[in-house]
C-alpha cells in the first residue's frame, strides 16, 4: 500500500538543507521539535513505520543501506513516494572503526554504489542524496568530513539511540527516549535488520507520549535548514 504525506510536507524537500562537509547532531532551536531518523532500512517493518508516520502527519529521515535497497526496492520506493527525506547509509554497513575499512576510497565507493542502487530502485536517473549517516556512528577529524565534502555530502549523527542495548524492554526504551527529549534532539531508530518489532512498538509509544507533551517530529533536513 502506498502511503502519502500531504503536499505541504513535500515543499521542505526543495533544495539542499545542508552545508557539504559539515557535521550535524543537534538542532539549535527553542521550538519543541525532534528530528526522527531511521537507519539500516528499508526492511519488513518499514511499511508499518510509514503507516504510523502518515497517521501522525510526520515526515522523517530514512538513512538507507545499499544492500537493503536492492533487497526491498518496492519498499524503498514507498518511502520516497511518501515524501520522506532519504539519506545514504553506505552500501555494506562496514564498521569504519576497524582500521582496514577506514579509507576515503572505500567509503566513496560505497556511497556511489548506494546512490546507483537508489537510482535503479526509484527509477530516477537523476536521483541523489546529500546527507550521510555512518555505520555505528563512525566519526573522525582527519579524512571523513573532507571526503564527504568533496562528494557533496553532510554528515548527520544523533543525540539519542536506545536501540543499541537489546537487553532493554520496550518500556525502558520509551522511558529513555522521553527522558532525552528536548528541542533540537535527533532520535535514532532502525527499520532494517532483524527483530525490529520492538522498534515499531517503541517508536509508536514515543511519538504518542511526546506529542502529548507538545513536541512535533521533523526530518533532519528541516531541523538543520
Amino acid at each position: 500500500m502506498k502511503i502519502t504525506i500531504p503536499c505541504l510536507f513535500l515543499l521542505a524537500q526543495v533544495g539542499n538543507a545542508y552545508i557539504p562537509g559539515h557535521f550535524y547532531y543537534f538542532g539549535h532551536t527553542t521550538d519543541k521539535v525532534i528530528a526522527l531518523t531511521f537507519d539500516d532500512g528499508p526492511g519488513p517493518i518499514t511499511p508499518k513505520v510509514l503507516e504510523l508516520l502518515a497517521a501522525h502527519h510526520i515526515r522523517a529521515t530514512f538513512f538507507m543501506e545499499g544492500t537493503q535497497v536492492e533487497e526491498y526496492a518496492p519498499i524503498a520506493r514507498q518511502v520516497k513516494d511518501a515524501g520522506h527525506e532519504i539519506g545514504n547509509h553506505t552500501y555494506w554497513h562496514f564498521d569504519y572503526h576497524k582500521l582496514k575499512n577506514a579509507t576515503p576510497r572505500r567509503l566513496v565507493h560505497e556511497l556511489r554504489q548506494t546512490e546507483a542502487t537508489m537510482r535503479r530502485a526509484f527509477r530516477d536517473p537523476q536521483w541523489r542524496t546529500h546527507v550521510v549517516r555512518m555505520p555505528y556512528g563512525y566519526f573522525n577529524h582527519t579524512w571523513l568530513l573532507p571526503a564527504l565534502k568533496k562528494e557533496d555530502y553532510a554528515l548527520v549523527h544523533w543525540s539519542c539511540d536506545e536501540e543499541g542495548r537489546p537487553e532493554k524492554s520496550v518500556d525502558q526504551m520509551v522511558d529513555a527516549y522521553v527522558a532525552h527529549a528536548k528541542p533540537g534532539a535527533v532520535f535514532l531508530f532502525h527499520d532494517g535488520g532483524r527483530h525490529r518489532e520492538k522498534t515499531l512498538q517503541a517508536v509508536t509509544a514515543v511519538v504518542d507520549a511526546l506529542e502529548k507533551k507538545g513536541y512535533r517530529f521533523v526530518p533532519a533536513e528541516e531541523m538543520f535548514k
